[in-house]
């Protein structure tokens, strides 16, 4: 498709004169318009709402202003296959009188060096309309009724240097863009200004790639019901019909990266009696052989019909159309490519190398293999190490032909020949052809053979071999850990496809009552559309005209290892048009029990009751093969099942401590932490360097490992009875409330609180997270939809002209992976301060964004709250359990626990135990390489990682998420006063924001520790030059920067001031922040609502707000949550070992010494006397920053 409009871009005859440097380009184009001057210009009212629906216009941002006058955006500017980059446009002009709109390029950029667009709107009324063209001129009947006739003219000088490009922009803009844009425009009106809109959904059974062969196709109309043929000249092709019917259309917009076609038409009243319509289709993958197309059109009445009647017709008689197009290609092919069967595979020299992997996948053979069989794109489904892949020309996927894909790691360019391949055997063979830039050293005769064998009926065996020769041997097991991985990415890719059937659930569809209405007074012919979430829907019958149906219908569905929900959906058969839905109700499998029906009477959301009776019948498990037998723990459930394999790695491990425990004793080295089993891809070794194995000096003492047992069996002593506490749960939360008991307190006023937005937007400075609301000082960091909102009657831009708006962006999860079952976003957050009486003031909300998605995305606030209440709370929810997993993986784990190791190590190895600031940083590094020891082999551990159910990003994805946020990192800039002032705090509190603790205190004892290593610089140096001299600190820095991985770290310090605000860093770094993002884990962590780490349903579409029943069901089940209240229980334990205790400097400088220790003690009672006075207001405490509080490593 974007090779059509590319096509007409390469035919277009460009003028000489404008292709020199410096020239000036004038364009102009002029349509008439099926709307009056007045509809049309009304699209003109808002600047930024116009340029949320222009087609190519990505990642909008309004840098300033808000829709009027002076307004400007930020876009990036993304025409398929053409020169692309970043825009600011500024609106410099809209006369209402004249009805003309300017907009000027803002600043010159890569594309232009100057640009001006305008468009001129008149009146008037034509029986011909008339479209005019530099190069065409076309004439179609219009029905005499008053149009506007609109005039585009771009005026602009080209910055693109390459030759090429400046004549396919300049073409771009003369054959397609100012055509575009007037209708783009008329688009919007017909849309949004007269409700001309409908929207299509629908699965169907092929794959993606497939699909978009055909849609993507200009030439291609097999999709479209009775269309026999067509003819195609340039953008614009004309369709044929059976009974000599023909339809033209125009390519509006192309984009197969997205997997997105636009086409539009006009003045077709004898077929599809429009006077303009457009087409926008768009391709997403469900699996590799489902892909979910959705058709959103946009329609405008022949004759002036009403839009709501027409829309009633339309719609009905294109619901046909998409039913056809569901049938016709969900079909299995009669014509189905011939498989191949060769008598042998090819003869090849067999290298003097190899590599082999296996792993089996839960499906049967056939299937896997229809999977796995596409040598091209398809592959990129299942195989995610490829930023691309495509089949050469011609395209044909047949033995011989070559595939070219880069890989997303290395960014390297591989050409592979498929040589072989046997469809009745399952197996292919493919050579290595080359590799772009070339490998450091030559391989060759690299040829891989492909082999899956059925184990049983439902499982299949993938194995991979390779044979290799290469140049240079000591290059061998370097190669093969690359082949290896790719091999095993491919295999555990095809495994997160397939799932085997566990059970089966039998459900009778009963009856149900008071369902809403909705085609006004009229009743409903319901029906039930029945699925488990990973199954294919079953439909009851019809029940006409009645809000309270009987059907008494059973079914039987198969369950599978990632069947979660049951879901009904309560539908209305309409006789004309798209059947409505009437509402929605889920049950979760875990509240059923096998072998036993469930009778159960479900609130349908949206209105009603669903009588439903379940039977659960679970398989009996599958026998396991000798050796790989299944240990289950009895004690802590939520571990999942471990293959015997992964427990022999796990041993291997602990006696590599064993030895080292019983060896030569203490020895710290550097080692980079391993891949995980399931993801080899993930590139970990760019962690920050680990100490393995660990010292004997860095093992637990005896009664920190018993104080760490206590801790653990409080825990499990408090689980006793909690299922007597959840029978008696009777309010909606009361479940969650059930892990508190003995030894684990109920934080009542969160409990109380948690729901209101003061409590929400409390968190964020007082709560475990205290790292990301930012003053918002920058428009361009708000969202287009999103300056709409207001508070205290201010917008948004008055509240951050007011130094009054605040901003949480959580763009680290943009690249986290998706986990099957759980759902994530990357929300962000506008928050104000809202004045107070008396001159107080308190962080409110102001409103939330979810999604990034082109075009417009939705916005929840407590303006929206007032009608959707269960929507805004759910919207809470997503930004909070998205803060959870920010939190534990940046802030927590990766920036304090890793990213501080290092430096443990580089100490011990190149300080000696008599240097100064080996004193100084000893009792800073206690417990460290212990805990991070722990740490790795248990929440991250590459064999079994117990955080992965936990968590929205599973364990691999918040892995992923650390590693592109460590990757730019800078320990100086994250220095405690520069991280505050990048987010616009500082120690006067010139942001005004009250009650921000983290920051009031930790600028105060960042001031005591500075003081304090002030004092011990200053005696252990008598200036630079000593800094200097002294060996042992440089190559402790050189050590902590390089092999180390601590970016940002001086790889030398060569003063005094440097030196101070370096060591001031790294205690604060392992003693205030640590204590400041670990110790408030329990009170905000273990009330699962109030922070859920993940949630299990996305946020519903639809006009209508979400049933309570329904965010209940999204929330992990109240008996899956000990894992989550567990570790905040054990990470919350409180330090014996607060940085009031520190005597590092008492015998060698006792003045330092005594100083440090009365301001510690001095802050103390101030920080003390302060939360007396907060809790005789009734407000909360924070006690995380009080120096006896504060542990003095990161030894939990």
């Amino acid at each position: 498709m974007a090779a059509t409009l590319k096509k007409v871009v390469e035919d277009c005859k460009v003028p000489g004169e404008f292709m020199s440097d410096g020239a000036e380009v004038f364009l102009t184009h002029s349509e008439d318009m099926p709307v009056s001057a007045e509809v049309y210009w009304s699209a003109f009212r808002d600047f930024v709402e116009l340029q949320l629906h222009m087609e190519g216009h990505e990642k909008l941002r309004v840098l300033k202003g808000s829709g009027k006058v002076g307004t400007v955006v930020s876009f990036y500017y993304d025409p398929t296959d053409l020169a692309e980059g970043q825009r600011e446009m500024k609106l410099v002009e809209k006369d209402d009188s004249t009805r003309t709109w300017r907009v000027q390029e803002a600043a010159p950029n890569e594309l232009y060096k100057s640009y001006e667009m305008t468009i001129k709107v008149e009146g008037s009324t034509t029986a011909e309309k008339k479209v005019k063209r530099s190069n065409v001129r076309l004439r179609t009947k219009h029905d005499g009724t008053t149009t506007a006739k609109v005039t585009i003219s771009v005026r602009f000088v080209s910055a693109i240097k390459d030759l090429n490009e400046r004549r396919q922009d300049i073409a771009y803009h003369m054959v397609h863009l100012l055509g575009a844009r007037i209708r783009d425009i008329l688009n919007f009106v017909v849309r949004e200004k007269l409700g001309g809109k409908h929207r299509f959904d629908l699965d169907i059974g092929c794959s993606r790639e497939k699909m978009w062969g055909i849609v993507g196709n200009f030439n291609d109309v097999t999709w479209i019901r009775e269309a026999t043929g067509t003819t195609v000249n340039g953008i614009r092709r004309t369709i044929h019909f059976t009974k000599d019917r023909s339809l033209e259309v125009r390519l509006a917009w192309a984009d197969s990266s997205d997997y997105l076609f636009v086409y539009e038409g006009d003045d077709s009243p004898d077929f599809l009696h429009c006077k303009y319509y457009r087409g926008r289709i768009q391709l997403f993958a469900v699996n590799p052989n489902r892909v979910r197309v959705t058709y959103d059109c946009s329609f405008l009445p022949a004759n002036d019909s009403p839009m709501e009647e027409f829309k009633k017709r339309f719609v009905g008689a294109f619901s046909s159309g998409v039913a056809w197009l569901e049938a016709t290609f969900s079909k299995p092919k009669t014509d189905r490519e011939a498989t191949t069967t060769a008598a042998g595979p090819p003869a090849f020299k067999k290298g003097a190398y190899s590599t082999s992997a296996c792993g089996t996948v839960r499906g049967p053979v056939e299937e896997v293999w229809k999977v796995f069989r596409p040598f091209g794109r398809e592959c990129m489904e299942y195989w995610k190490i490829y930023d691309s892949m495509e089949i050469e020309a011609p395209g044909n996927d047949v033995q011989g032909c070559i595939r070219l894909f880069k890989t997303s790691k290395t960014k390297s360019t591989i050409r592979e020949r498929l040589e072989w391949r046997d469809d009745e055997n399952h197996a292919e063979i493919y050579s290595l052809l080359s590799m772009e830039p070339p490998p450091p050293v030559t391989m060759s005769n690299t040829y891989t053979t492909v082999t899956m064998t059925a184990v049983g009926e439902k499982e299949t065996e993938v194995k991979f071999e390779c044979t290799f020769d290469v140049s240079v041997s000591f290059a061998v097991s370097r190669i093969q850990d690359n082949q290896k991985g790719a091999y095993m990415a491919c295999i555990n890719g095809l495994q997160q496809l397939f799932h085997s059937e566990v059970g089966t659930l039998e459900v009778v569809v009963g009856s149900a009552s008071d369902l809403a209405r909705t085609d006004g007074w009229f009743d409903a012919d319901p029906y039930i559309v029945l699925a488990v979430n990973d199954g294919k829907p079953v439909t009851t019958k019809v029940c006409h005209s009645t809000q309270n149906p009987i059907w008494d219908e059973r079914f039987q569905l198969s369950v599978t290892s990632r069947t979660r929900n049951i879901i009904f959906t309560v539908m209305d058969r309409d006789t004309v048009g798209q059947d409505d839905i009437m509402g929605t109700a889920n049950v979760n499998l875990d509240e059923l029990t096998s072998g036993k029906e469930k009778k159960m009477a479900l609130d349908v959301q949206g209105g009603g009751t669903l009588n439903v009776r379940l039977y659960l019948k679970m398989h009996d498990k599958p026998k396991e093969p000798e050796g790989e037998k299944l240990i289950t723990s009895l004690a802590i459930p939520f571990l999942a099942p471990v293959a015997q394999s992964e427990m022999d790695a796990i041993r291997n491990e602990f006696v590599l401590l064993i030895s080292s425990f019983l060896g030569p004793g203490q020895k710290y080295e550097y080692e980079y932490m391993k891949p995980l089993r399931t993801h080899p891809d993930v590139p970990l070794e760019e962690y920050p360097a680990a100490c393995v194995p660990m010292p004997t000096g860095e093992m637990f003492t005896p009664q920190k490992a018993g104080r760490l047992m206590e801790r653990l069996m409080q825990f499990i002593a408090s689980q006793g009875q909690i299922m007597v506490r959840l029978a008696q749960a009777k309010g909606i939360w009361d479940p969650w409330k059930a892990n508190f008991s003995g030894y684990l307190p109920a934080n009542e006023r969160l409990i109380e609180e948690w729901q209101k937005d003061e409590e929400f937007c409390r968190q964020y400075l007082q709560g475990i997270n205290p790292m990301l609301v930012t003053v918002c000082k920058d428009q361009s960091r708000i969202p287009a939809e999103m300056l709409g909102l207001k508070g205290q009657g201010k917008t948004t831009l008055q509240l951050m002209e007011e130094n009054r708006l605040f901003i949480v962006d959580y763009a680290p999860m943009l690249g986290v992976p998706p986990t099957p079952g759980k759902f994530f976003y990357a929300p962000i957050v506008l928050m104000y301060k809202e004045q107070l009486a008396g001159g107080k003031s308190r962080l409110n909300m102001l409103g939330i964004q979810l999604t990034r998605d082109k075009g417009e995305n939705e916005v929840y606030s407590p303006e929206s709250a007032k009608t959707h209440p269960n929507k805004y709370m759910f919207a809470k929810m997503h930004v909070v359990s998205a803060d959870n997993n920010v939190h534990q993986f940046l802030y927590h784990l990766g920036y304090t626990h890793l990213g501080m190791e290092p430096l443990v190590v580089a100490m011990h190895t190149h300080l000696p135990p008599d240097h100064p600031i080996h004193r100084l940083l000893l009792p800073h590094f206690k417990d460290t390489i212990g805990i991070n020891y722990l740490a790795r082999h248990s929440l991250v551990s590459r064999i079994f990682p117990i955080t992965d159910p936990m968590f929205a990003t599973s364990t691999v994805g918040g892995l992923i998420m650390f590693l592109e946020e460590w990757r730019k990192y800078n320990f100086m800039d994250m220095a405690f006063p520069e991280e505050l002032k990048r987010r616009g705090f500082d120690e006067a509190g010139t942001d005004g924001l009250e009650n921000y603790f983290y920051r009031d205190d930790g600028f105060k004892l960042w001031n005591v520790y500075k003081t304090y290593v002030t004092g011990m610089v200053n005696h252990a140096y008598t200036g630079d030059k000593a800094v200097q001299a002294d060996k042992a600190l440089q190559e402790f820095c050189r050590m902590t920067e390089g092999p180390g991985h601590l970016h940002g770290f001086p790889r030398e310090i060569s003063t005094k001031k440097l030196l101070i605000d370096c060591l001031t860093n790294i205690i604060f770094n392992v003693s205030a922040q640590h204590s400041a993002v670990n110790f408030p884990q329990y009170e905000y962590y273990s009330f699962i609502p109030n922070r859920p780490a993940q949630l299990s349903m996305p946020m519903p579409d639809g006009p209508n707000d979400m049933l309570e029943s329904a965010v209940l069901e999204a929330l992990p089940h109240e008996t899956n949550t000990a894992l989550q209240v567990l570790l905040s229980y054990m990470l919350s334990m409180p330090s014996q070992t607060a940085i009031t205790g520190v005597e590092a400097m008492k015998d060698v400088y006792p003045d330092v010494h005594e100083k440090f220790h009365t301001q510690l003690l001095d802050l103390s009672k101030e920080i003390k006397a302060r939360n007396e006075g907060l809790k005789g207001e009734g407000k909360v405490a924070y006690t995380y920053l009080d120096p006896e509080n504060v542990a003095m490593s990161i030894d939990i």
